[in-house]
């Protein structure tokens, strides 16, 4: 199995919660399946990078590792057949600020930024804090699939300014198919809409789907597009905050690259720095096994629910670690929903509401853990929905 390890008391905020946020959940015993990141050991050759780099002892300012960039290019061309170059690489502290600079620096106050949802909420609290108007573009749920509102994609792409694309999409666990991405690409060109892409769960695909950078459709999108990604979700390295933007345009990476001289953001934290360069060039294996066992894991939970919760649905997912279930059957409210998961069944979910109002009746799941704790989580709602 997979390097599971015990993370209570590390100040982890999926598992130590009740030190850093008392009001999260209303019980103190609960199981923690929330938050995105997973609850394995990162890639040895990253481990042990780490340690070697630390065991010398001297931790001064500290610029790029020469070949970074040059192993993200290969990961990129390896895991997404996209061919880059180096001068469209722009690091960044993660993908959320990245996101956020650019609601700064590509539209005006007041301006509408289209997003696709039940969604990730910093995509709808970053349009909030930026002083920008949400244009909701709510995906439509047929046969337990979530698919585009292309009539309704298009209507509002003509009053924005900017469209966010989560790509993997999370929480629903879409991989978009080619012809999804080149229709929305297509109708953001025709009304001048910059498209701002994360791409942050782009590698963490199932074994039948793949991930298609939108960026790399056609040159004219390509230069229409702010690609967003980093190596924190796919080898579990999101505590060291290193993420990067790909924007191949000049004048919108010229103006990235002065918010970033601007900001005074040019330097990076060592750990990042090394872990993201040892994970780009040795954690193809690692990436493989972790993904055939959160499979697994997903068609656990997915065979579960159909035998013995089927008034729960579990959503047809094609990628990433996170599972969307739909409870809306039981006929409770939100915050009755809540009060059964965190009072009765002892289980820390996402609450759906935060990713939009599609979101009520629904709840994320993370599945990047142990068999034996993704059991126990089905086993608990099972048993609180039955009465037991």
């Amino acid at each position: 199995m997979l390097g599971y390890i015990n993370r209570k008391k590390t100040n982890s905020i999926k598992w130590d919660w009740y030190e850093w946020n008392k009001h999260l959940f209303m019980e103190k015993d609960i199981l923690p399946m929330w938050v995105a990141d997973m609850d394995f050991e990162a890639p040895e050759e990253v481990i042990h990078a780490l340690k070697e780099r630390m065991e010398h002892g001297v931790y001064g300012y500290t610029f790029e590792p020469v070949d970074l960039k040059d192993n993200i290019i290969n990961w990129l061309k390896y895991k997404h057949n996209w061919e880059i170059k180096k001068d469209w690489l722009l690091s960044m502290h993660g993908v959320i600020p990245a996101l956020n600079f650019s609601i700064q620096l590509y539209t005006n106050p007041g301006d509408n930024i289209l997003v696709q949802t039940p969604v990730y909420p910093p995509f709808m609290s970053s349009v909030k804090n930026n002083n920008r108007k949400l244009l909701i573009n709510e995906l439509k749920l047929e046969n337990n699939h979530y698919e585009i509102d292309f009539d309704d994609f298009e209507r509002k792409a003509k009053e924005a300014k900017m469209f966010i694309l989560c790509s993997p999409h999370n929480p629903i666990g879409r991989v978009w198919k080619k012809n999804e991405l080149e229709k929305m690409a297509e109708i953001c060109l025709k009304n001048d809409v910059l498209i701002v892409s994360d791409e942050i769960h782009a590698d963490l695909t199932f074994k039948n789907f793949k991930h298609i950078p939108i960026a790399s459709i056609s040159e004219e999108v390509s230069n229409n597009t702010i690609t967003l990604m980093a190596p924190s979700k796919t080898f579990n390295i999101a505590g060291f905050h290193y993420a990067f933007a790909i924007i191949k345009n000049v004048e919108l990476r010229n103006k990235f690259k002065n918010w970033i001289k601007q900001s005074g953001l040019f330097l990076h934290n060592i750990a990042g720095l090394v872990a993201a360069n040892a994970a780009y060039k040795y954690g193809k294996n690692w990436l493989i096994e972790t993904m055939e066992y959160i499979e697994e894991n997903y068609k656990f939970v997915r065979e579960y629910f159909e035998k013995n919760i089927p008034e729960v649905g579990v959503i047809k997912s094609e990628g990433t670690f996170l599972v969307w279930l739909d409870f809306r059957k039981l006929n409770l409210s939100q915050d009755e929903l809540k009060d059964l998961l965190e009072k009765k069944a002892k289980i820390g979910l996402n609450n759906g509401i935060t990713f939009g109002t599609n979101g009520e009746g629904f709840m994320r799941m993370n599945i990047a853990t142990s068999r034996e704790n993704v059991m126990e989580a089905c086993k608990r709602i099972e048993n609180v929905i039955k009465g037991e």
